[in-house]
């Protein structure tokens, strides 16, 4: 049984459910469990406390508190310890929870901390980078780097609005893609290390967070009626189903990915902007523990 917690709580993302980390704190602490909350502003900070607490020995469990990017955080600064990431899922889309089957209700997350497996999840790395999700460019790159985070934390998924038909309005952009050594070209690409995005949306359902490899989704829209298109394919379920009948959208199961571009092309990975293109991602051999609810199955409830 876990007792001792190091709870790392990113006030700077706008947390959507800031009571969840007040109550499963205090469900930890009803159960004789020790809670250290640490508040911290970037993502940097998160890092790099989460490596001086995987080091120190002091702590069973990091928790991180936050979205896909906190988390993303305190899983950089975790690698080569023994020291298992366990989360609160206070973001917006929550892909990672909504990957391993965790639920935001207090009751689950406290056991969950305290008595839930540890799977070990792969991380690959994008520019060096490692993260958990996805990396990408072109479309959802630019909707992220367009999203007034102050707002997301106020009206949640609703402050993509906006961004989304900014990001429509614009021309498709020209990427030249090279996966494992084989030459593409798209408009739009997403390297994915799971197999959810945006929340509970499937993506890539031929990988998983605990298997080395990626698959690239390459988006060929030349028109915003064919993104469209493609979008909703993706929020129904269908894209699977529409790679193998349309031809638009691609999908290649692959090792190493690169990302090219005539002009410099917003860069995302985790969610967050990740700067322009070019993009390098890479399967990697990398790897942490993650405590995972109970009953799911290699991280994929």
């Amino acid at each position: 049984m876990r007792r001792r917690f190091l709870v790392l709580v990113n006030a700077g993302a706008g947390l959507s459910r800031p009571w969840l980390v007040d109550e499963v704190a205090r469900a930890l602490e009803r159960a004789g469990a020790s809670v250290t909350r640490e508040t911290l502003g970037e993502f940097a900070a998160i890092r790099r406390q989460a490596a001086a607490a995987a080091r120190s020995q002091r702590y069973d469990v990091v928790v991180a508190a936050g979205g896909d990017g906190t988390i993303r955080a305190a899983a950089a600064g975790m690698h080569g310890t023994d020291v298992p990431l366990a989360i609160i899922p206070c973001g917006t889309a929550n892909v990672l929870a909504q990957e391993i089957g965790l639920k935001a209700k207090p009751d689950l997350v406290c056991q969950t901390l305290r008595h839930g497996p540890q799977i070990s999840i792969a991380c690959p790395r994008a520019n060096g980078e490692p993260f958990l999700l996805m990396a990408g460019a072109g479309f959802d790159a630019r909707v992220v780097g367009a999203l007034n985070h102050a707002l997301k934390s106020r009206i949640g998924k609703i402050a993509y609005t906006g961004p989304v038909l900014g990001a429509l309005m614009r021309p498709p952009d020209t990427l030249s893609v090279t996966i494992d050594n084989q030459c593409h070209e798209a408009s739009w690409v997403v390297i994915a290390n799971a197999r959810h995005y945006a929340g509970r949306f499937v993506l890539a359902p031929r990988t998983g967070i605990q298997q080395r490899g990626l698959e690239a989704v390459l988006f060929r829209a030349r028109s915003r009626v064919v993104l469209m298109g493609q979008l909703l394919s993706l929020l129904r379920g269908q894209l699977d189903a529409r790679a193998a009948r349309n031809g638009d959208v691609v999908m290649h199961q692959c090792a190493h990915a690169k990302i090219a571009a005539p002009h410099p092309v917003p860069v995302q990975i985790d969610g967050d902007p990740f700067g322009v293109t070019p993009l390098e991602a890479q399967a990697g051999s990398e790897a942490i523990r993650l405590i995972v609810p109970a009953g799911a199955r290699g991280g994929v409830p």
